[in-house]
């Protein structure tokens, strides 16, 4: 099955794959974490709305171990196991999130028959907000502060319009 939360089951091999094995792969990425690391940070970043289960982590941490996209790197305090990411486990990230930019390159160059279907005109304040969306998330991260500065410009300029 391929979706917004689910791998494409095609590449390497794999079976399909959920929002929470990404979002392993992804926390993991940038350290190494303990099962219960993971659960509480999901917890902090959906604001409680999501809090997995640890039958359900634990046996998903099991089975990428397995796969060999992580490691038991070290032992943490009362024999908490802390996993790291593996080789595959960086390669397997890594063509996740480049799959997931194609794609999204695909849906703005189609953006135009996407609106004419769902009726939304391509010269709708919602169309260049997408716009902007789009080109923003694709600007490197040194020019990211400029464009920040740019829409918050055009916020005021937009509040003072609400004003008048």
């Amino acid at each position: 099955m391929r979706g917004p939360l689910k791998f494409d089951e095609r590449r390497r091999g794999m079976r399909g794959r959920g929002l929470i094995q990404l979002f392993i792969l992804h926390s993991l990425h940038k350290e190494p974490k303990s099962g219960y690391d993971l659960i509480k940070e999901i917890t902090e970043k959906t604001g409680g709305a999501w809090v997995p289960s640890k039958g359900t982590l634990y046996p998903m941490l099991k089975k990428m171990e397995e796969e060999g996209l992580i490691i038991v790197s070290d032992t943490g305090k009362r024999s908490k196991n802390i996993f790291s990411l593996t080789a595959e486990g960086e390669e397997t990230l890594d063509e996740i999130v480049r799959v997931r930019l194609e794609e999204k390159e695909k849906m703005y160059v189609f953006r135009n028959l996407l609106f004419e279907i769902f009726g939304d005109e391509p010269e709708s304040v919602k169309a260049d907000l997408r716009e902007i969306r789009f080109l923003t998330e694709e600007l490197p991260v040194e020019k990211q502060a400029e464009a920040r500065s740019l829409i918050r410009s055009c916020l005021e300029k937009i509040r003072e319009l609400g004003s008048r």
